[in-house]
């Protein structure tokens, strides 16, 4: 039952990686970047929104989850972030992008103070900074981190020793907020350190929320990636292949820089922190409020995203549409190709996930994980762009390409990756001691994870499932590069609406990205439940 894993992820994995390496052997492909208008602009404004946007997910996923934490408001945190992750980043930076324009829901909203008739002069979306796409991508990504958090601080074993750890320190006469920065972050600092890669990684490399939010003069240097990859000029594409590995060597030095820098600071920090003073407590009111401003984010997206879905003329400076038509959903609905392609992949990807995953859990020892686990950062660490493109050129050589096997593979790689990180503790941790006593009543072994092993684990599986789904649901740059044009997917179909002028429809195909994920997350929680309760 190992075999599977490995044949379908593993492996494709490790291919992906090979044929990545072919756009390192192109002196051509690496002298045309080289002189490239746009590299040293376009490489810049990549490294520079990543890292801000990286920078102030950290800092609002800390203060959310340290406020919660102290106030006791950890399980509401918990409750909310999974409605967050559920929604695709896309149809997040659709909705945003509607909630910031000129003509958006914000301007109408202070429209009457300053007596506009007209859309102000504003610059928000595609603005040449990218501080629409920083804003919005630290948003996403902080409910991302929360999501880390959470999950070290829901382990049993981490939560007594912070315990333990608090009361040592406030009988030494420290705060909480002296408590979180000299003796918590430290320690959740290493275990954070794969996420916190991933988020860098995705937000120096993003294509599909750049298309909808991302500056254009120049580009982001992904954009400009991109755009080689899908030109039918061969050079081009070469040289696109070649950016894509740039994009990343150069994303991963400036990570370890920013690494190096934290370590040697790390020594300095930890002598204040120990030696300073001891502050006082956390502001659990900013904590709060930084909670509440993410809701409000999500609410007036989704929100902006139904009015203009039903809305077929919206005139500023309304603040509600004059009239409701569901023209816009009449149109998705007579083109159900890529809703159903979306849902058929992303639920055999998220169902071909846990089948594999469980039979290798049952089938190895634990100690086999590591390369499986390794295999899974590294694939979500590197750039989408640079996995897409090795994606591509596997299934192309593969003969695999514009078929639906293809497009399969290419969601299932992602799906295995973020479910193999997210069950493998919990079900590595089931208590062999369940085994023992089902052996001692004479229950076989099916019938021991059929009645007792897998009801128990009913929870973890169920969470993984539904990431796995949401994830393949959200695909974008490898769909596109692997359909080639013959099968639609609502990623791809949502980005190509975004760039042209007719909101409604965008904003109906936005809201059908939410839905099936937001269910299936919902559908997890209520199958996780517990199935007995005490009077």
């Amino acid at each position: 039952m190992a075999l599977p894993l490995f044949l379908i992820f593993v492996l494709p994995v490790l291919a992906v990686l090979l044929f990545m390496l072919q756009d390192t052997t192109s002196l051509a492909a690496w002298a045309a970047l080289v002189v490239h208008t746009q590299l040293v602009k376009s490489l810049g404004l990549s490294l520079a929104t990543g890292g801000a946007a990286t920078i102030i997910a950290i800092f609002i996923s800390i203060l959310i989850v340290s406020t919660a934490f102290e106030g006791g408001r950890l399980p509401g945190v918990s409750r909310g972030v999974g409605p967050m992750l559920a929604v695709p980043h896309l149809a997040f930076a659709i909705g945003f992008s509607f909630v910031i324009m000129p003509s958006g829901l914000l301007a109408r909203m202070v429209a009457p103070l300053f007596g506009w008739v007209v859309p102000p002069a504003w610059v928000t979306s595609h603005d040449p900074y990218g501080v629409a796409l920083v804003v919005a991508l630290a948003v996403k990504e902080s409910g991302f981190l929360v999501f880390a958090l959470l999950g070290l601080l829901a382990r049993e074993d981490a939560r007594q020793s912070f315990m333990s750890q608090r009361a040592v320190a406030q009988s030494l006469g420290h705060g909480s907020f002296s408590i979180w920065l000299s003796v918590f972050l430290p320690q959740l600092a290493d275990l954070m350190l794969w996420p916190v890669v991933i988020v860098f990684f995705y937000a120096t490399s993003v294509v599909d929320m750049a298309l909808v939010l991302g500056p254009t003069e120049p580009p982001t240097f992904a954009m400009v990636v991109w755009s080689d990859l899908g030109s039918s000029n061969l050079d081009h594409n070469a040289r696109g292949g070649a950016g894509a590995v740039l994009l990343t060597l150069v994303s991963g030095a400036f990570l370890f820089a920013a690494f190096t820098l934290l370590y040697f600071a790390k020594a300095a920090f930890m002598r204040f922190a120990t030696r300073g003073p001891a502050l006082g407590t956390l502001p659990l009111w900013l904590g709060l409020a930084k909670w509440r401003g993410l809701e409000m984010v999500y609410v007036a997206g989704v929100g902006v995203l139904m009015l203009l879905s039903f809305a077929p003329l919206w005139p500023f400076p309304e603040l509600l549409p004059p009239r409701v038509s569901a023209a816009a959903w009449s149109q998705v609905m007579a083109r159900p190709e890529a809703s159903v392609a979306s849902l058929v992949v992303a639920g055999l990807s998220s169902l071909i996930g846990i089948v594999a995953l469980i039979g290798w859990f049952e089938t190895r020892r634990e100690r086999d994980d590591r390369l499986v686990v390794l295999v899974s950062l590294v694939f979500l660490a590197l750039p989408s762009v640079l996995t897409g493109l090795g994606q591509y050129r596997l299934l192309l050589h593969l003969d695999l390409v514009a078929t639906a096997p293809g497009l399969l593979l290419a969601h299932v790689l992602p799906s295995i990756a973020y479910m193999m990180i997210l069950l493998r503790a919990p079900y590595r941790a089931f208590g062999e001691h369940w085994r023992v006593a089902t052996q001692g009543l004479g229950t076989s072994r099916a019938a021991f994870l059929w009645r007792v092993k897998w009801p128990l684990l009913k929870g973890p599986i169920a969470s993984a499932m539904a990431v796995g789904f949401a994830v393949s649901f959200a695909q974008y740059v490898p769909a596109q590069l692997v359909s080639a044009g013959r099968f639609t997917t609502l990623p791809i179909e949502a980005v190509t609406l975004a760039s042209g002028g007719n909101r409604s429809l965008t904003a109906a195909f936005a809201l059908l990205l939410m839905v099936p994920p937001l269910l299936v997350f919902g559908a997890a929680a209520w199958w996780a439940r517990p199935r007995w309760r005490q009077a």
